[in-house]
C-alpha cells in the first residue's frame, strides 16, 4: 500500500497526474511520500520536495478516521506512537483568554517597621500606636473604628488595659475575619478578642460588630457587609468615590505562609477587586468557612499595622519585607494602602533573620527582590 504524508497547507486544487491521489476538499493538500532514490530516478532535484524525517507518515490509503479530510485544525495526524493527536481547542488568538488574578503592587511608600527588644516591648508600642490613632480619629469626627484579626494578635493588645488616656466609649470594633462558628466557639476570633481585651476595657457592647450565628458563609458575609453599611459616615467614612470604607486602623496577624485575614495565597478571594466582606467556604486552615474583609477595604483604611511577634513569624517576616515574591504567593505583601500608612510591628526575634542594616545603603528598595546570602560553607 502506498504511505502518504498529510501536510498542511495553504489552500490549493488536488491536480491530476500518472501518480495515485487522494480526494480531499480544497482546503488540503495530500503529497505522496517519495524516497530521495524516486525523487532522483523522477528528475526531482528539489530537495525541498522530499518529505522531511520529522514527518508523521500515515500508514492509511485513504484516512478513514475523517472521510472529509484532515481537519484544518492542530492535530489530526498520527503520532509516532500510532495513536492521533488531539485537536486543539483554541479558538483563535485572544479568544477564552482568561486575565491574570494577581498583579504586582505597586510599591508603598509610607511605610515605618519598628524592632523591639521583647514581646513585652512590642505589646506596649503597639498600645501606644493603637492609643495615637484612637485619639486622631475621635479629635477628627468623634469616633474610632478599629478591625482586630484573630490569633495571637489580641494577646499583643493588653497593653491597652488600665489606660485612661484612651476614650473606649468612642471605639467601634470590628473583625477583620471571623470564623463561621458560634460566638462561645473556642475557634471564634471574637470569643478569643472578649477575653484577651473587651471585657476588660469600657467598650460598649453595641459598638462591638460581631458575625450573626447559624446562617450560611455567604449570607452570614452579607450580613455584616450590612452592618458595616449602617454605620454612619461620621463613624465610618467612605472613600472618594463612596465605594469603599476607611477604616481608622486595622490591625493584622500574619500566618507561616504570609496570609492575612482569611486571604490565603492564590485564592480567589485574595485577588477579589469588589465587594467589603467576603466568604470563605473551603480555608486551607480550619475552620473552613469564614467571613473575611477584602483587601481593598484593609487597602482603604487610613492606618494598617502588620504584628509579628516571636521566633516563629521570623521567616515569613523576611520573606515579606526582603523577598519579592510571585504576587498572590505571599498575601501580606499585598497589603499595600492606597491613602494610608503601612507599621510593622516586630520584636527581636521576628526580626532576627533581617538584614537591616543593609536598608540604610539605599541600594535597594523595599521590599528587596533577592534572597539573603547562603552562608559560608565550613
Amino acid at each position: 500500500m502506498s504511505s502518504v504524508a498529510a501536510l498542511r497547507s495553504a489552500p490549493s486544487t488536488a491536480r491530476s497526474s500518472s501518480r495515485s491521489e487522494v480526494r480531499v476538499p480544497r482546503r488540503h493538500t495530500v503529497v505522496r511520500a517519495q524516497k530521495v532514490e524516486e525523487a532522483q530516478q523522477a528528475g526531482v532535484t528539489d530537495e525541498a520536495r522530499v518529505p522531511s524525517p520529522a514527518v508523521n507518515v500515515i500508514q492509511t490509503h485513504p484516512v478513514p478516521r475523517w472521510p472529509e479530510g484532515i481537519p484544518p485544525a492542530m492535530g489530526g495526524h498520527f503520532m509516532p506512537s500510532g495513536e492521533a493527536a488531539p485537536l486543539s481547542q483554541s479558538r483563535g488568538p485572544n479568544n477564552n483568554i482568561h486575565p491574570l488574578m494577581f498583579t504586582y503592587p505597586a510599591p508603598t511608600a509610607d511605610v515605618n517597621v519598628t524592632v523591639y527588644d521583647s514581646d513585652f516591648a512590642a505589646a506596649a508600642g503597639l498600645a501606644d500606636l493603637v492609643a495615637a490613632a484612637s485619639a486622631a480619629a475621635i479629635a477628627a469626627k468623634g469616633a474610632f473604628t478599629i478591625a482586630l484579626s484573630g490569633g495571637s494578635l489580641v494577646q499583643s493588645l493588653v497593653g491597652l488595659v488600665g489606660r485612661t488616656d484612651v476614650d473606649f466609649s468612642k471605639w467601634w470594633v470590628l473583625y477583620v475575619d471571623e470564623r463561621n462558628v458560634p460566638l462561645g466557639s473556642a475557634d471564634s476570633n471574637h470569643r478569643a478578642a472578649h477575653e484577651q481585651l473587651l471585657r476588660k476595657v469600657p467598650i460598649p457592647a453595641s459598638q462591638v460588630l460581631t458575625l450573626k450565628e447559624g446562617l450560611p458563609v455567604e449570607q452570614a458575609a452579607t450580613h455584616y457587609a450590612g452592618q458595616l453599611l449602617e454605620l454612619g459616615a461620621g463613624v465610618l467614612p467612605r472613600t472618594a468615590d463612596g465605594a469603599l470604607p476607611r477604616v481608622d486602623l486595622v490591625l493584622l496577624g500574619v500566618g507561616p505562609d504570609g496570609h492575612v485575614a482569611s486571604l490565603f495565597p492564590n485564592a480567589k478571594e485574595t485577588a477579589a477587586k469588589d465587594g467589603w466582606v467576603l466568604p470563605v467556604s473551603n480555608s486551607p486552615k480550619p475552620p473552613a468557612e469564614r467571613i473575611t474583609l477584602s483587601l481593598p477595604v484593609i487597602n482603604a483604611a487610613q492606618q494598617v499595622a502588620i504584628v509579628a511577634l516571636g521566633k516563629g513569624k521570623a521567616e515569613v517576616v523576611q520573606r515579606a519585607l526582603e523577598v519579592q515574591s510571585l504576587p498572590g504567593a505571599l498575601p501580606v505583601q499585598l497589603v499595600q494602602p492606597t491613602s494610608g500608612k503601612l507599621s510593622w510591628v516586630l520584636d527581636q526575634e521576628s526580626a532576627g533573620a533581617l538584614r537591616i542594616d543593609d536598608w540604610a545603603l539605599g541600594s535597594k528598595k523595599f521590599p528587596r527582590s533577592e534572597n539573603p546570602p547562603k552562608p559560608a560553607a565550613a
